[in-house]
């Protein structure tokens, strides 16, 4: 007996808005942070990695693990995106292959170099 398969669309597992002023970051375990999306920083999404998205945000990293991240990359360079939370349940079940959702969620807090002092003064490293 062949298994009979239904096309449907993808579910996109977080939810977007217009003229956000915030997006909310939900580990689905410890705890949901909301930040300003005046704060934004950079989204990077290396291609080496496709599964992990960086999102900087004011003094926060947002570490973003999940499956089929484009949809989810978009929302957040056109900062529309308003909350997703991680769902670890949806991974390896084959009836959400083409659904776009995220399966861990970890906040940290990005080192910053120390600023170098010579004779009293501050010392800009200007690349050169």
């Amino acid at each position: 007996m062949t298994e009979q398969r239904t096309l449907r669309r993808p579910v996109m597992h977080f939810d977007v808005g217009a003229g956000l002023s915030h997006v909310t970051f939900d580990d689905g375990q410890v705890l949901r942070r909301n930040l300003p999306w005046g704060d934004f920083v950079e989204a990077r999404w290396e291609y080496a990695n496709p599964e992990v998205i960086l999102v900087v945000i004011g003094a926060w990293q947002v570490e973003i693990h999940g499956h089929n991240l484009d949809p989810l990359f978009a929302a957040i360079e056109g900062q529309t995106l308003l909350r997703v939370r991680a769902r670890p349940e949806l991974e390896g079940i084959a009836e959400h292959l083409p659904d776009t959702f995220v399966t861990r969620i970890r906040f940290s807090k990005p080192e910053v170099a120390p600023v170098r002092r010579r004779h009293g003064q501050l010392e800009i490293d200007l690349g050169e």
